[in-house]
């Protein structure tokens, strides 16, 4: 059941100062927000982790039909050398896009596969590297000239076909409007990654953080921040999560729902990202550009299927 119930008889009101920059020329300056912080179990129980700038990129949807389209198109060129690319296969995950951004978070998962990646029901850890492993040996046993036409790396010509920049891969992102090298995604990261280490550094999140590892330390971690959690080298594995480890996680995530982390956390970076919106208009109305064009163009090839 969902528990929106707020703190102490009323919303946390705290005050969020986030570094941001209105445009390159200008010093860096800092800006205030009151923020309305209310309790939420649905964050730990599997809640979508929805930020400003997922609406700049493409989803987990257009990103499936995205590959569908850049097969589509590549091996219809791969055949006119009279040769083929092998469509590779894709196992999935059942988290979603910013669902590990604040570490583990959905607890009935945590129970499942500790701090390990979740995979679609059905779907063992050896049966998703099995695939991997198939996707990777199917291309590598290929011949070279497969290779070479599809990737373009190998010459401009086969057997007296002129193959085009970028090879057939190039030639399927320019149908879809990029550059023969793919998607420039750079801008984007760059900003999600600032967004993220803005929040993550404020001394909202960082009080926060001290008390979720105070909490770990009562039940018996000792872990300074989530990210020593998750990158603890005892739960690299190969095959199914360890009991310790399951505990291990399904601890950090009640630690957290306990001292509100991630609420917090994810507050902060909203402001954060909502600022930087405001403060380079330009900027995001180019990605934002750019990204309607990529999924028209998405639709156009697919429907030509």
């Amino acid at each position: 059941m969902s528990d929106t119930r707020k703190v102490s008889a009323g919303a946390l009101m705290l005050l969020v100062g986030v570094a941001a920059c209105a445009n390159d020329s200008e010093p860096s300056r800092h800006f205030a927000v009151r923020l309305e912080i209310a309790r939420d179990s649905t964050y730990y129980e599997g809640r979508e982790i929805r930020l400003p700038f997922d609406s700049y990129d493409l989803s987990r949807d257009q990103r499936k039909e995205f590959r569908k389209a850049i097969y589509q198109v590549s091996n219809a060129c791969m055949k006119r050398f009279d040769l083929e690319w092998p469509e590779a296969t894709y196992t999935g995950t059942i988290f979603m896009d910013n669902s590990r951004r604040y570490g583990v978070i959905n607890l009935p998962l945590a129970k499942k596969f500790g701090y390990g990646v979740p995979l679609p029901s059905g779907i063992t850890i050896q049966e998703a590297q099995k695939t991997a492993e198939k996707n990777i040996e199917r291309t590598r046993s290929l011949p070279q000239e497969v290779r070479d036409v599809y990737t373009g790396e190998g010459g401009r010509n086969f057997n007296g076909r002129v193959i085009p920049e970028g090879g057939c891969r190039g030639r399927a992102y320019e149908e879809l409007g990029l550059p023969v090298s793919g998607i420039e995604s750079t801008t984007l990261d760059a900003m999600r990654y600032e967004t993220w280490s803005q929040a993550r550094y404020n001394s909202i999140v960082i009080d926060a953080v001290k008390k979720w590892s105070a909490c770990m330390k009562e039940a018996g971690y000792s872990y300074k921040t989530p990210e020593d959690a998750v990158g603890d080298p005892s739960w690299q594995r190969s095959g199914a999560p360890s009991k310790e480890e399951i505990n291990s996680a399904t601890t950090d995530i009640s630690c957290k729902r306990k001292v509100m982390l991630i609420e917090k956390w994810h507050a902060v970076e909203t402001e954060s990202q909502r600022q930087m919106i405001r403060d380079k208009p330009d900027v995001l109305d180019a990605l934002k550009r750019d990204l309607d064009l990529l999924v028209q163009n998405i639709a156009r090839v697919r429907s030509a299927s």
